[in-house]
């Protein structure tokens, strides 16, 4: 899959998707901060609050591997299961971070290949 992919399966052209990834990325990482602070210090509400955030906000822009990791610790942090959430996290940082990659190539002609670790169809 790639960016023009994706941005065509929103409608949107190649440059408007990236700067909506950007704007992404940015939240983001504001969400995962919250998701690490709050899985620290036991606090399952804040940690499944922003992985609920995280998860949709990836789903709207077609990174199902990213929202379905995100959507698992959300469900992890309802049962009050932070202790399992650790690879998770490490596997949403993970998924944020190739992300953050994709934004860095430009190929403006055929697009640059999205990550296989963030978006499978």
């Amino acid at each position: 899959m790639n960016i023009v992919q994706l941005a065509g399966d929103l409608e949107l052209d190649e440059e408007e998707y990236r700067e909506i990834l950007e704007l992404f990325v940015e939240a983001s990482r504001s969400d995962l901060a919250a998701i690490k602070a709050a899985v620290a210090t036991g606090d399952a509400q804040s940690a499944s609050r922003a992985a609920h955030s995280l998860k949709g906000a990836a789903a709207n822009l077609g990174l199902s591997d990213m929202s379905a990791t995100a959507h698992t610790i959300e469900e992890k942090s309802r049962d009050r299961r932070l202790h399992e959430t650790h690879e998770d996290v490490l596997s949403l940082d993970g998924h944020l971070a190739a992300v953050e990659r994709l934004l860095k190539v430009k190929q403006a002609t055929d697009g640059a290949k999205v990550p296989e670790e963030i978006s499978k169809k």
